[in-house]
């Protein structure tokens, strides 16, 4: 039993099949028809199944006369049946069954009969051969069946391929638009943000040179907290410009030689008078050279130690080092936080996703600071990676590749 549910049906083994109309079937067939060479059609067959039969008849009654008897006069009909039959089809086939039956009949079992129209018995004597015929016609039906079945399927999976390949299309536009929005809206963010921020900080500049004024105690305060949240602001709204930078392929490397020991350093340094925090930076005494972005290097560290510092107890230190290789040099940032589950830790690296930790915790985010940072090594043809142990911390490490000398 099949069940229909608009153009998809489903048999009883629950095989869903695509509904085919009575347009599509005809065209099936005629491209069916136009890959078989012209001596295979079918009508071709029917026309040969005529001069075949005669030829058969005249060698089965010329084998007779030599022998004398023959015991199997069918012999080489059924040899017309299956050269129509693989040639030509089973509508061929069933039509060379019906002459050499006839002929059959009319040569050998009329004359046993003595021309009496009435035993029919004897005429029982084809059924074997109408019998093995009809075997062969099945067998070449349920072929041409298979075969027809195929191109149907084949149609079906063009059509599933070019509905899969509008989906897709649709989809890569709609993320084509999203993304233009999300660099049109940031871009269209920072300045007011900018603006605010920058004259929040010049109100508070001036409010610092008259600390007489009592009454300015509040506003401080008030433009204070302005200053902070723009700031989160800005440092949101350059994320999103990054996420949109990446996505669109833009986001180019300007490489040039740079001693990654002392930005490291800066980072470091900068970290410090920021947080407040104990940073430790454990690095070589002479210069590591390497060639590449040196903004986009200072984002991809400074990433690492703020995240390690966000996501840290404030009593603990977070460590940072730089070890050079013959190949590569390696970089670390660990901390002595609650860690990352070996589940997650592939994950954090996903474009703005957080662990359930971070979610519930008070530290705010998107999600986007470890994208950006796998991705701008990526592009210098590093690595990155995670190791983490819960309730012990985690070292988050980047492996970039030695410069070569110029």
């Amino acid at each position: 039993m099949r069940l229909a549910h608009g153009n998809i049906y489903t048999d009883k083994r629950g095989r869903r099949y695509r509904r085919i109309s009575l347009e599509q079937r005809s065209q099936l067939r005629k491209d069916y028809m136009s890959n078989v060479p012209k001596w295979r059609h079918p009508l071709i067959g029917y026309l040969v199944a005529i001069p075949a039969t005669v030829i058969v008849s005249l060698c089965t009654i010329y084998v007779t006369k030599m022998f004398g008897q023959f015991f199997f006069p069918s012999t080489f009909s059924i040899i017309v049946i299956v050269v129509a039959a693989l040639f030509w089809g089973a509508g061929p086939a069933i039509w060379s069954i019906l002459l050499n039956a006839a002929v059959l009949y009319y040569i050998f079992i009329l004359p046993l009969s003595s021309y009496d129209y009435s035993n029919w018995r004897d005429a029982l004597q084809l059924l074997p051969f109408i019998g093995s015929g009809l075997v062969i016609a099945l067998i070449t039906a349920q072929r041409e069946r298979a075969r027809f079945q195929a191109m149907a399927t084949e149609l079906e999976l063009q059509s599933y391929a070019q509905e899969l390949e509008e989906t897709n299309r649709r989809l890569e536009d709609a993320n084509q638009m999203k993304d233009r929005f999300l660099s049109i809206a940031s871009h269209e963010l920072k300045t007011p943000v900018t603006t605010i921020r920058g004259q929040a900080q010049l109100m508070l500049r001036r409010i610092s040179r008259h600390k007489d004024l009592e009454h300015m105690d509040g506003v401080a305060t008030t433009l204070e907290r302005i200053n902070d949240q723009t700031g989160r602001l800005t440092t949101l709204i350059d994320e999103l410009l990054d996420v949109s930078s990446i996505r669109t392929g833009k986001a180019a490397l300007n490489r040039r030689l740079c001693n990654v020991t002392a930005l490291c350093r800066e980072v470091v340094e900068d970290q410090r008078l920021l947080t407040e925090r104990m940073v430790l930076l454990d690095a070589p005494p002479e210069p590591v050279t390497l060639k590449l972005d040196v903004d986009r290097f200072s984002q991809v560290m400074t990433n690492l130690v703020s995240n390690a510092i966000k996501y840290s107890p404030d009593d603990t230190p977070v460590e940072v080092s730089i070890k050079p290789g013959a190949r590569c040099v390696l970089f670390s940032v660990r901390d002595h936080g609650r860690g990352i589950a070996k589940d997650q830790q592939e994950r954090v690296f996903e474009t703005f996703y957080r662990t359930p930790d971070a979610q519930t915790s008070s530290k705010r985010g998107l999600g986007l600071g470890l994208a950006i940072t796998k991705d701008i090594v990526e592009r210098h043809n590093g690595r990155i990676w995670c190791e983490s142990e819960l309730k012990k911390g985690s070292t988050f490490y980047v492996e970039l590749p030695v410069s070569p000398s110029p």
